[in-house]
This record gives structure tokens, C-alpha cells and sequence, in this order.
């Protein structure tokens, strides 16, 4: 008997830069390594606006077959350098669900050619890029294929798409995927709530919840737990790898909390914080204005490999949660923390996934709006590195384990199994 067969559905993929790039590579990966025969339906590396990894490329399976087709919107910008670029941006912020979303045409096309010559047993399509669920939708419509639809972030009712041209015709395309989806799988509980709120509650017989998973580490950015780091004199150095996004997902709170930290010790017993990632330097005036550049200092986005190399390094992570969104979001980079086996220090708001998970690995966590409480959380952190308590215990090792890929996606096997196993008795 051949191998199950899924045809993945994902608008990111390498060598598109991103978490959910990266994380749909490492799905693809694994459901690879599990014995389903995986098939990528992708863009290629046009994009209006989002850059390129090609370290995201380097340990792909070399089985994994990856099917590309250009995104409308990025390659009318590129035959029109003056002016298309910044029209596709304006009509994709304006009037359509998401910038990327003319790509459901091409992507539907390509998609019924595949299904036809390939067959897939089940159709799986992964959203932050919500194109890749419409496009689920439609080729669940016109084949009748077993459809999971995964969410890592929720759409129209995340509260991000204001415009109203986008919410009406953005509701749209999303009433009917929770509608008519084999099986919904959301990343955390809360967006499950946030999202079916108002919906009847038969919905939830389709819902699965399944947080991201981690990767094993390489063996060279592996710290050998029984030799932790000798600090010396030296100051812990602790590291925020990840986006900022203006006027929803900032440092302000934390720069409060620094300029506190900074009146109340000498600057020999403070962290050195490094901030990496997109949109993070265009803070540096306010960093400066608070005179706190000597604790937090701001880089721009660096490659895949180079950021997990800077983590390793570090002494400690710092992850920075989007305040006011109700905890809905799980940062990718909190799941990938955790291979790393270090401190944590997550601001977050409270009843927020975040903070539930942090609590639940026995992890540091502050409300994200409340500076006092992110410098006593700060100072935490501070003693236990004079301590030279610098690593985690055996036990928290072992309790961050469990979102290994591995273990967290074990019921995303049984349920991709169940679905073709349905439909092969249809």
C-alpha cells in the first residue's frame, strides 16, 4: 500500500522569512519523518513586503516536494517597480481580507492540478496568511477532500482587520471555513473562544487545540546542562528574538521598567538586554530619551540561523506578548525557547496563553502594562544569577519537554489518520 498522502496548503514557506514559515517547514518536516508523504503547495519568493531566508532551506527533507506559484499582488508589484507595489499594498490593506489574498486564484488552480496527478488522502492548510484557508475551501469544495484548517493566529475577529470593506468580506471567507473544515485546530484555547464566540456550540465537536512544538537542537548550540555557564563579574545577558509591532506589540512598558531598574541598583548588577527583530530599532529614541541604552540595546532582524545562535548564547530569554489582545496569540518564539533549556521571562496579559504556559513550565511571567511588576520579575532573575543559580532545574527541563513537535503533534497525527482513514471507506 502506498504511503497517506497530504497536500499542505501554505502561503509561507521558505524561503520566506517569518514564524510561520518556519513553522509550517518544521510541520512538513515532521508529519515526513512520521510516514504521511507530504506535498507543499506554496508561493515562490515574490512578496510585496516580507523578506527572504535562505538558511530556512538548508535542512528540509530531501523527499519533501515543494509546488510554487506566484502570489498576484507581489508579481504585479514587480513588473510595475514605480508605482505597484505600493497600489497592491493600499488595495490589500483597503479593500480585500489580507494583502496576499488574490493569491487564492493561481493557488486554487495549481491545487486542483495536484489533486488530480497526485491524489492526497487529506487536505491541511495552515494560517497566519489566511489566503491559505481560503484556498483549502476551495478546493474542499470542488473535490469533497478531507480538510483540516489550521489556525496560528485568528482573522477577522483577532481585532487586527478594521477596515470595513476587509471585516465584511473578510467574515465572509471565514464563517465558511469554520463552517465547512474536516476539523478546526487552533493554537491556543482563547482563540478558539474568541473566535466561535456567538457560533453554535456543534462547532466545537470539530476543534482540536495544538500549541507550536519545538525542534531538537543541533549538538553545537546545545549548553550542556551539568557545566553551566561562570559569570564572574560578568552581567547575565538576556535576549528578545522576535518582531515589534507599532502601535500594538512594543517595548514602552519594558523601558519603564528599566528606567525603575536602573534608580534602583548599580548598572554592574543589571541584565544586558539585546532585542532582535523587525521594526525593533525604530525605538531607539525612546531607549535614549530614557537613558537606558547602556541595559536594552536594539538590532535589526538578522538570518534563521544567526538569531538561534545569538539565543544559544545568551543567558536567558525574554518574550514580549501583544498587551490588550485578550491572550489569544502564542509567539512562536515562546514554544521555541524552550529548546533551549533557559531561563524565561515572559510579558504577557494575565489569563493569557502565555501566562498560562509559563506557569505551567514553572517560568517567569509579568503583566506586560505594569512596569513594577516587570522589574521585581527582573530582579528574580537578577539574584538567582548572583546566586549563580543560572540554569533550570531537571525537573523544568523535563516539564518543557512536553511541547517537543513530537508530543504536541501526536493528536495532529491521529487526527489526519482518522480523516483518510474515513474517506478511504467512503
Amino acid at each position: 500500500m502506498r504511503s497517506r498522502r497530504i497536500l499542505l496548503i501554505s502561503h509561507n514557506f521558505p524561503p520566506t522569512a517569518g514564524p510561520e514559515s518556519h513553522l509550517t517547514r518544521m510541520n512538513a518536516s515532521f508529519l515526513q519523518r512520521s510516514g504521511w508523504n507530504v506535498r507543499v503547495l506554496t508561493t515562490t519568493s515574490l512578496h510585496l513586503s516580507q523578506p527572504l531566508d535562505e538558511s530556512l532551506l538548508w535542512d528540509l527533507p530531501s523527499d519533501l516536494q515543494v509546488d510554487r506559484v506566484a502570489s498576484p499582488e507581489a508579481a504585479f508589484a514587480a513588473k510595475f517597480p514605480r508605482f505597484g507595489k505600493a497600489f497592491a499594498i493600499w488595495v490589500g490593506r483597503n479593500l480585500l481580507p489580507e494583502e496576499f489574498f488574490p493569491w487564492v486564484f493561481p493557488a486554487t488552480s495549481l491545487g486542483l492540478r495536484l489533486i488530480d496527478s497526485w491524489q492526497p488522502d487529506v487536505l491541511y492548510s495552515r494560517a497566519t496568511k489566511h489566503v491559505s484557508n481560503a484556498v483549502g475551501w476551495r478546493l474542499k469544495q470542488i473535490t469533497g477532500l478531507p480538510w483540516v484548517a489550521h489556525f496560528s493566529d485568528p482573522w477577522i475577529r483577532s481585532g487586527l482587520y478594521k477596515r470595513p470593506v476587509q471585516r465584511i468580506w473578510g467574515g465572509f471567507w471565514e464563517r465558511r471555513i469554520l463552517r465547512d473544515a474536516d476539523a478546526l485546530v487552533f493554537v491556543t484555547r482563547q482563540a478558539a473562544e474568541r473566535v466561535l464566540a456567538g457560533l453554535p456550540e456543534v462547532y466545537w465537536e470539530r476543534v482540536h487545540i495544538i500549541p507550536h512544538g519545538f525542534e531538537e537542537l543541533p549538538a553545537d548550540l546545545v549548553r550542556d546542562p551539568e557545566n553551566p555557564p561562570v559569570a564572574g563579574q560578568r552581567r547575565m545577558r538576556m535576549i528578545h528574538a522576535g518582531a515589534f509591532y507599532p502601535n500594538m506589540r512594543g517595548p514602552e512598558t519594558l523601558i519603564e521598567a528599566i528606567r525603575k531598574l536602573k534608580d534602583q541598583h548599580p548598572l554592574a548588577e543589571l541584565p544586558e538586554i539585546d532585542c532582535i527583530g523587525v521594526d525593533t530599532v525604530c525605538y531607539q529614541r525612546l531607549v535614549d530619551e530614557a537613558g537606558v541604552g547602556d541595559v536594552l540595546r536594539l538590532h535589526s532582524s538578522v538570518a534563521y540561523e544567526e538569531c538561534r545562535r545569538r539565543i544559544a548564547e545568551s543567558d536567558a530569554i525574554l518574550i514580549l506578548d501583544t498587551p490588550g489582545s485578550g491572550g489569544i496569540f502564542l509567539p512562536t518564539k515562546l514554544i521555541e525557547a524552550f529548546a533551549f533549556g533557559k531561563p524565561l521571562l515572559g510579558l504577557s496579559d494575565p489569563e493569557s496563553a502565555v501566562a498560562s504556559i509559563l506557569c505551567e513550565v514553572e517560568q517567569g511571567w509579568a503583566d506586560s502594562r505594569d512596569p513594577d511588576a516587570i522589574v521585581r520579575e527582573l530582579e528574580r532573575l537578577m539574584l538567582r544569577w548572583k546566586r549563580g543559580e543560572r540554569d533550570l532545574s531537571a525537573s523544568q527541563r523535563a516539564m518543557l519537554q512536553k511541547y517537543r513537535i513530537d508530543r504536541v503533534n501526536s493528536p495532529l497525527l491521529d487526527l489526519f489518520e482518522r480523516l483518510a482513514g474515513s474517506r478511504s471507506r467512503c
